[in-house]
């Protein structure tokens, strides 16, 4: 996988609401997260489903809005299954208040799919993300 700057984040702007009434967050692929935040968050869930990962985030705050970036490493680690390397960064933009948010945010996985693809030359793939706080462990990421 080849690292991306910070400019080529690959999916919607942090902030756009789904349709299912989640947040958007943004996919990058790299192995300097340090910039785009590390504010405290609360990881209550996480879930799969098809190409969009869900995560239930509870965090401080109510005066600006939040941004969260999913932060991939630039390679795939030898294993089988496949494992990745993925980081949540947290930017409160130094939001003062103090009460507590609970929010759903997707996070669109194809671009992580697209890269397994290109390195692997399969089309069908199965890759643990390995991401601090998961409550069920792990994550896996099956696709056809």
């Amino acid at each position: 996988m080849e690292p991306s700057s910070l400019d080529d984040a690959v999916v919607v702007t942090p902030g756009d609401t789904t349709s299912n009434g989640a947040q958007s967050g943004t996919v990058i692929v790299s192995d300097t997260p340090g910039d785009l935040g590390d504010d405290d968050y609360a990881l209550n869930a996480a879930r799969i489903v098809d190409d969009t990962l869900t995560l239930n985030l509870s965090y401080g705050g109510g005066c600006a809005e939040h941004e969260f970036t999913l932060v991939a490493a630039a390679t795939f680690m030898a294993s089988s299954p496949v494992r990745l390397a993925v980081h949540l960064a947290h930017d409160a933009h130094g939001d003062p208040c103090e009460a507590w948010l609970t929010t759903d945010y997707e996070f669109d996985l194809t671009a992580i799919r697209d890269r397994y693809r290109q390195q692997y030359g399969s089309a069908a793939g199965r890759i643990v993300l390995l991401l601090a706080g998961v409550p069920a462990g792990s994550l896996e990421y099956v696709f056809p």
